[in-house]
């Protein structure tokens, strides 16, 4: 047998001054950054060009793995270089390992604003965790493939066992190509039009309250909430107030005299006096503002009730920041993925006669 010898490695503490590591002359070929689309989903160029895995294919494991790493469209990324994001078929987004994005915490964080386009656009997707990022490269011209291991993987290799195949292959959730460039451009249009808005914390906040992580929704969410805010108060009531309504030139006047303009309830209440954005939406925001505060001093967890309805004026102050029309946003409510009640009936007399023993 032959013996794998390792490669001589020097320690950092022992380099001599100046040592520089030596760089392979063999190029690394399209390598990869890329997340999953959660939920499981199929991407279709168009609404017959899905691949109908069947039960008999999937028992006998003859159904074709290698197509659902097939990229079917792209993404631009407006990054220097122009390269664009690929989507395979299986749900994979992934962007260039390149100068654009040169370490994995500028990858997670572009997956992400990839992530919330689609978000914004009226697709459910979920945040990318750092631990979740996978590693890949564009393979043979058309393909994507990852070096992570993952239920991608599997399925793509005809890895899997047969019950895990089942719902994945036969039941995913179906994206057409269209429609995800629709919501892509819709949601890039919000992201290039407020400065100040960082995707991450609407992505997050989204995620954690469809997970009924209640506390992280409230916080993520309020950051968002703060930075439209700022966006509007700048952009739409300080450059336009000489033309609101006298009642707004006097609350504006007092909140001035007592030093409270700079208070997120004084904007807020102004902000909704000049009728720039709803009595509902402020009523909520009110609401949640109360709650994030007693969250942040007492560790009180808010209700999902509380955060479903901050989640609700969401576009409404993402439309009225961006000046969008009505953001595929609005499809998206805050009910969660799965039902998270005890069962009906129960019984722990094993458990309990199992705990005697130990």
């Amino acid at each position: 047998m032959a013996k794998f010898i390792k490669p001589l490695q020097i320690k950092h503490e022992d380099a001599p001054i100046g040592y520089t590591p030596p760089i392979s002359s063999v190029p690394s070929y399209n390598p990869a950054w890329i997340a999953h689309l959660r939920p499981y989903t199929a991407v279709h160029r168009a609404i017959a060009s899905g691949l109908n895995v069947t039960l008999e294919q999937i028992d006998s494991n003859s159904y074709d793995g290698s197509k659902l790493a097939e990229i079917v469209t792209l993404l631009p990324l407006g990054n220097p270089s122009g390269i664009p994001a690929l989507v395979s078929y299986d749900g994979a987004i992934a962007i260039p390992q390149c100068s654009d994005f040169p370490s994995r915490v500028d990858g997670v964080y572009k997956l992400n604003e990839v992530l919330c386009s689609l978000l914004l656009g009226g697709i459910h997707v979920e945040v990318l965790r750092a631990e979740e990022l996978v590693i890949g490269a564009l393979h043979n011209k058309n393909s994507l493939f990852a070096y992570t291991p993952s239920l991608h993987t599997s399925l793509r290799l005809n890895w899997a066992a047969s019950v895990d195949c089942v719902k994945p292959l036969m039941n995913p959730r179906v994206l057409i190509v269209d429609e995800m460039h629709k919501a892509f451009h819709q949601g890039q249009h919000v992201i290039q039009s407020i400065a100040s808005f960082s995707p991450i914390f609407l992505l997050n906040g989204y995620t954690a309250m469809v997970y009924r992580n209640n506390s992280d929704a409230l916080n993520n969410l309020w950051i968002t909430v703060e930075q439209l805010t700022e966006h509007i108060w700048n952009e739409q009531y300080l450059k336009k107030k000489d033309s609101f309504p006298e009642k707004v030139a006097k609350a504006h006047l007092k909140a001035e005299r007592q030093k409270k303009l700079g208070s997120i309830y004084t904007k807020h209440e102004l902000l909704c006096l000049s009728d720039i954005f709803s009595k509902d939406c402020y009523r909520e925001l009110d609401r949640a503002r109360r709650k994030r505060n007693i969250l942040v001093h007492t560790g009180a967890v808010p209700d999902s009730g509380l955060v479903e309805q901050l989640w609700n004026v969401m576009p409404e102050l993402i439309e009225v920041a961006s000046g969008s029309e009505v953001l595929g946003l609005r499809r998206l409510s805050g009910g969660v993925v799965e039902n998270w009640d005890m069962p009906v009936r129960t019984d722990f007399s094993e458990w309990e006669n199992l705990a005697k023993t130990l």
